[in-house]
């Protein structure tokens, strides 16, 4: 069973791996992330709504693969934490429509933006293992979200230098259906073929 401890030394380990890789790869990381996205969700039914994320600090930036998502044809929802150790909900969202500040340093869309359930999300995260575990901020949002909507395909967003040998699990702990990077898409070692 892991600790606390597990997680925080991991978390403090990938915090510094994830700069780094934004350091170096940023920007083209991203615009190369976002082609793997946009292949990944071209099997999704047009006009199904993909729930993700603006990035904070040094996250891996989707803003591109959302751009490209909404021309497509998709609808794209942004996260808007309710209150503290509920699921999220999202607002329809696409680039250019009003934010307001929210929690932690987040911005969601205003309140008169329709709520809607989304299809799938593209979720930041800190680190990642070969079965697709994440490790996030600690905050429990995504796996509370993913429990109390498990038809949801949540797939992470990331560097591919933030992969981890192994992501501290606890039994709230939701793996994801795969992870986007600039490197491809990961999918669950177990999944794999």
């Amino acid at each position: 069973m892991p600790t606390v401890h597990d997680k925080m030394t991991l978390r403090q380990s990938a915090k510094r791996i994830r700069m780094g890789a934004y350091e170096m790869y940023g920007l083209d990381a991203a615009e190369r992330a976002a082609q793997h996205g946009m292949g990944l969700f071209s099997s999704f039914e047009r006009h199904a709504v993909i729930g993700a994320y603006l990035p904070m600090q040094d996250e891996l930036d989707c803003r591109l693969l959302m751009h490209s998502l909404t021309r497509a044809g998709y609808r794209t929802a942004l996260p808007v934490v309710t209150a503290k150790a509920t699921p999220l909900s999202f607002r329809l969202w696409a680039m250019g429509d009003p934010l307001e500040a929210g929690p932690f340093g987040t911005q969601h869309p205003v309140p008169d933006a329709p709520e809607v359930v989304p299809n799938a999300l593209i979720v930041p995260l800190l680190a990642y293992d070969a079965d697709c575990y994440r490790l996030g901020w600690g905050g429990g949002y995504y796996d509370r979200t993913l429990a109390a909507h498990s038809e949801i395909k949540a797939f992470g967003f990331a560097f591919g230098a933030q992969i981890v040998d192994h992501v501290p699990r606890e039994a709230h702990d939701w793996p994801l259906q795969g992870v986007i990077t600039e490197e491809g898409v990961i999918l669950p070692r177990k999944q794999a073929v």
